[in-house]
């Protein structure tokens, strides 16, 4: 099996993209794995394309020689116990992990990402496209993290032609008055991964774990349902903190 780790950045790189860059090449080379890292990439163009690149082992033919390939955004960092075990999950043209806590955390936001908000995306994805995206129990649309995708050889090659057109996906997102959020790469693999045709794995979740900013300070771990492998620093502060300081937040998730 010949896999990739994939990563990119657009822009000046931060401190700790530098260190997930650092950390995922040993990673890499401790699984005998290849790594790539693109530096203000251009494969995509047009208004947010710098969120789109997550999608280029879709439609760049040189990541096809790869039977698996990672994708893995710069605030994902391997724990120090991380095994290669992600590369031998059984999946089908790709695979994202759920935010399992995030649709009743937005029944209470105010800001942009809501609930309500939620509904209106999952409602415009049925009407004009024919999708229907997964719920939960209490109905609410399921949330899957862009942060950590993992693609098969076999999707690779077999999405492009399923997946939408992207610049038209936020284009009626926007017509619709959606915010930005809901034009960018997480939500249009949300709908894509859902089209007739495309084969959909959820990740568990020990793969992207999550870390954010508690509120009234400090860190709030959500615990995933094993051993977390990688964790994802979705904190406002990231930018400040020292490679130990993160590396001991990681460590602890």
């Amino acid at each position: 099996m010949k896999g990739l780790i994939y990563q990119y950045w657009r822009g000046a790189l931060p401190g700790y993209a530098q260190l997930s860059q650092r950390l995922f090449r040993d990673y890499a080379e401790a699984h005998g794995l290849d790594y790539r890292f693109d530096d203000n990439p251009d494969f995509f163009t047009g208004k947010y394309a710098e969120y789109y690149h997550v999608l280029r082992p879709l439609y760049d033919p040189w990541f096809h020689q790869f039977d698996r390939v990672l994708y893995l955004d710069m605030d994902v960092f391997p724990t120090q116990t991380a095994s290669g075990a992600i590369f031998a999950e059984e999946i089908g043209h790709l695979a994202m992990a759920e935010e399992r806590d995030q649709p009743l955390l937005r029944q209470s936001v105010t800001g942009p990402i809501n609930a309500r908000n939620d509904a209106r995306w999952a409602g415009l994805l049925s009407r004009l496209y024919g999708v229907q995206v997964p719920r939960t129990d209490m109905g609410a649309p399921r949330v899957f993290n862009s942060g950590v995708v993992l693609y098969s050889g076999d999707g690779m090659r077999a999405c492009p032609p399923l997946f939408p057109n992207r610049r038209l996906y936020g284009l009626m997102i926007r017509l619709a008055g959606l915010p930005r959020f809901y034009r960018l790469d997480q939500n249009y693999l949300g709908l894509a991964a859902f089209r007739p045709g495309v084969q959909f794995t959820e990740l568990p979740d020990i793969w992207n774990a999550q870390v954010r900013s508690a509120t009234g300070g400090g860190y709030e771990h959500v615990a995933p349902t094993g051993p977390a492998q990688f964790v994802h620093l979705q904190t406002r502060d990231r930018g400040d903190l020292s490679d130990a300081e993160i590396l001991e937040i990681v460590n602890r998730a």
